[in-house]
C-alpha cells in the first residue's frame, strides 16, 4: 500500500489535470504548479491558451468572449474535476473555485 505524501499528491494532481486539458481542449497549459495547503489543494495554469484564444486576447471584446467560454465550460467540466482530484487525495472535495486572468494567461482553481 502507498502512502499518499504532499509531494506525491502535488505530482498526481498536476500530471491529471494536464492530460484532462489535453483530452478536452486537444492542449494542455505551458505549465501547472499544484501546492497543497493544509485542506486545500491550489492549481495554477501557465500558458493555457489556445492560438485562437492567444489571437482573440488582443482586443477587449475577445478577452470577453475568453473568459465567458472559460467558465462556461470550467462549469460543465466542475463535477468530472471535483472528481478526479478526489480520487487522488483520497478525500471529498467539498467545494471548488476557479479564476482566470487574460492578460496573463494565466488559470487557476482551489478545491
Amino acid at each position: 500500500m502507498s502512502r499518499l505524501t504532499k509531494g506525491s499528491i502535488e505530482a498526481d494532481v498536476a500530471n491529471a489535470v494536464v492530460k484532462f486539458h489535453r483530452e478536452q481542449q486537444g492542449r494542455g497549459p505551458a505549465d501547472v504548479r499544484v501546492c497543497l495547503l493544509g485542506d486545500l489543494l491550489v492549481v495554477r495554469y501557465f500558458g493555457v491558451f489556445t492560438p485562437t484564444e492567444a489571437h482573440l486576447s488582443k482586443t477587449e471584446e475577445g478577452r470577453k468572449l475568453i473568459r465567458s467560454a472559460r467558465q462556461e465550460l470550467r462549469q460543465i467540466a466542475r463535477e468530472e474535476l471535483e472528481g478526479l482530484v478526489a480520487s487522488l487525495v483520497e478525500c471529498k472535495v467539498l467545494r471548488s473555485y476557479f479564476d482566470l486572468n487574460v492578460e496573463a494567461a494565466e488559470q487557476i482553481e482551489v478545491y
